[in-house]
């Protein structure tokens, strides 16, 4: 009996089929369900209620006791499809009936647009698509969909669903192209609302207001921020190399009390970071800029001499280098950047590197993700990273057998006072030279060490 009520009810729980729509009629998707009630007194009803419990309507979002709809003095208490004449009732059940004198009349749900779920209204108007996207990222009133190619033709109904279903988004767009791999944006599409791309997100006590369209911003990686920034103590000095619109560098400096050099290449999020920095009242903290990234840490370095209040002899303590797709190639700033400063500062007191990239399993018996990414970080530097002083932390899948990850290591002494680099990324002098075939061979030996990075949790 229960399994032909469940049966029964999960029939009525379906949209009726809205083939071939392109342009979103939330009428089409009414369903009227034609039910059997008691229409009773209002002092009835809980002792109906408990009465009639095993056949109640039970739908979810829908009410079991409703105004009578010819008789507001009285209510009805609906009941499951599965009831159709008194007969379908208990004698328990058809004995209160009789002793109250509550006749079973007909009563009608309407479940409209409103009342299904964003996929049952999708499968509905889709039927002929085997997977249904409904998850987005959310960015202030900017919903961010991934739709699969096989998806494209219906976009626009699918963004229509999406804005209805969700009040406060204003903005539905899909992503039309890889990340930009020099400004780190998205080209993407209106699919439905207005082409507002100017919003504001709020994480980690910051707010953050940016240009969607021209900036990177991804809320999933906010464990990762928050991750990076409890590394940090007040007083500290942090080189933000690839900062974005400042998802490191504000919480470093308004949480924290960091003093903090933020730069992106990108005009747009330099725009934005710098707009940021006022609104979350850090200018005193956070010094923006807009150069590439090696001629950015050259700068800071070469502008802060040795003795600069509130800045150690290697000028900041934690360098971050949020590029994954390409970041390791300019760790390669880093050789020499120390050279002149070699007497003044210890090898313990070199600064902290925390640089992101992405691993991908080729198919490879035995890949590691975290040894390959220290294999890609040694590459870059042209040297060896000190396994003692290093860990990986996974930070998420980004694709099948494709994962970000960032290495965080202290910053060799053979690589911070070796010959500085040039300005197009050779290395100067003899001793450079001598060094980089012994560079490239502890970079390949890294593949597979004896001594595994240390995962972090």
């Amino acid at each position: 009996m229960a399994a032909g009520v469940a049966k029964i009810r999960s029939s009525v729980l379906v949209p009726p089929p809205c083939p071939g729509m392109e342009v979103l009629d939330k009428s089409r998707f009414t369903k009227r369900v034609p039910l059997k009630a008691v229409a009773i007194k209002p002092q009835l009803c809980k002792r109906f209620m408990t009465v009639f419990k095993n056949k109640l309507l039970n739908l979810p979002r829908c009410k079991n006791i409703e105004v009578h709809p010819q008789d507001p003095s009285l209510k009805c208490l609906l009941l499951c499809p599965s009831v159709a004449t008194v007969d379908d009732l208990t004698a328990e059940q058809k004995a209160a009936i009789t002793e109250e004198n509550t006749p079973m009349v007909d009563y009608v749900v309407e479940l409209g647009f409103e009342y299904w779920t964003t996929e049952q209204i999708l499968r509905a108007a889709l039927g002929d698509l085997q997977e249904i996207t409904t998850s987005f990222e959310t960015v202030g009133h900017i919903a961010h969909m991934n739709l699969r190619d096989e998806q494209l033709a219906h976009k626009s109904l699918i963004g229509q669903v999406i804005l209805e279903k969700n009040k406060s988004l204003r903005t539905v767009v899909n992503k039309c192209s890889s990340i930009d791999t020099v400004y780190r944006f998205f080209e993407m599409e209106l699919l439905a609302g207005e082409p507002d791309y100017v919003t504001t997100v709020r994480e980690s006590n910051c707010s953050f207001t940016m240009e969607y369209n021209k900036v990177y911003w991804n809320s999933r990686l906010h464990t990762e921020h928050n991750r990076i920034v409890s590394m940090l103590k007040e007083g500290d000095v942090v080189l933000d190399m690839m900062a974005g619109i400042g998802p490191f560098a504000l919480p470093a400096a308004k949480n924290v009390g960091c003093k903090v050099y933020a730069n992106d290449l990108n005009p747009a999020s330099f725009e934005a970071l710098t707009n940021n920095i006022a609104l979350n009242k850090v200018s005193r903290l956070v010094v923006a800029s807009n150069k590439d990234a090696r001629a950015f840490a050259r700068d800071v370095v070469a502008q802060t001499p040795v003795g600069t209040p509130g800045h150690p002899p290697a000028v900041f303590h934690h360098a971050v280098m949020n590029l994954p797709a390409s970041a390791t190639e300019f760790l390669d700033v880093f050789r020499g950047l120390f050279a002149d400063r070699r007497d003044h500062i210890p090898p313990e007191d070199l600064p902290h590197i925390h640089c992101y990239c992405f691993s991908k399993d080729d198919g490879e018996e035995g890949h590691d993700f975290a040894v390959d990414a220290v294999r890609l970080c040694e590459i870059g530097l042209g040297g060896a990273i000190e396994p003692e002083h290093c860990s990986v932390h996974e930070v998420r899948d980004v694709a099948p057998r494709k994962r970000m990850l960032c290495v965080s290591f202290r910053l060799p002494a053979a690589i911070a006072f070796d010959a500085p680099m040039s300005l197009d990324g050779e290395a100067d002098g003899i001793a450079a030279a001598a060094a980089a075939p012994a560079a490239t061979a502890n970079a390949a030996a890294v593949t597979r060490p004896t001594k595994k990075p240390r995962i972090g949790d």
